[in-house]
Parts: C-alpha cells; structure tokens; sequence
C-alpha cells in the first residue's frame, strides 16, 4: 500500500483540478474566440497621398493618416 501524507495529497488534489479547469478551458474557451479575417482587415487603412499602411481601431469611415496627416474615406474593397 502507498503511504500518503496529506500535503501530498493536498498537493495532487490542486494539481489534478487545476489540468481539469485548463483542459476544460481550452475545449471550450478556443471555439469562441476564433477570429474573422474579414472583421481584422476592417482595422487597416491605406492612405491615398503616401500610401502608408496603418491601423485605426476606432473603425470609423474616415481616418488620419499618422504619417502625413491626410484624411482618408474607408472604401469597400471587392474581391
């Protein structure tokens, strides 16, 4: 027979509930966190003077562009 200490035990109770909640959490948690190509490209402008590629995550339709300073409009871009 295994002889057990209660730390021991203490300790593989916490270590066998803590894989539980991870492996839980990661079946769960991943399928509702996947992420839309398309909503990612919304975030990314192009400015029509230098041509700079930049983000804005205010998702507005018109933009400044950091480097110089134009305003860009948010044009639909078709496949």
């Amino acid at each position: 027979m295994i002889r057990l200490d209660i730390s021991t035990i203490i300790f593989l109770y916490i270590l066998i509930s803590a894989i539980i909640i991870l492996v839980i959490w990661w079946l769960f948690g991943y399928k509702g966190m996947k992420r839309n190509p398309q909503r990612d490209t919304d975030y990314i402008w192009i400015c029509s003077v230098c041509l700079h590629n930049y983000i804005d995550s205010k998702l507005k339709d018109i933009s400044i562009c950091p480097v110089c300073g134009s305003y860009n409009k948010k044009e639909e871009v078709g496949a």
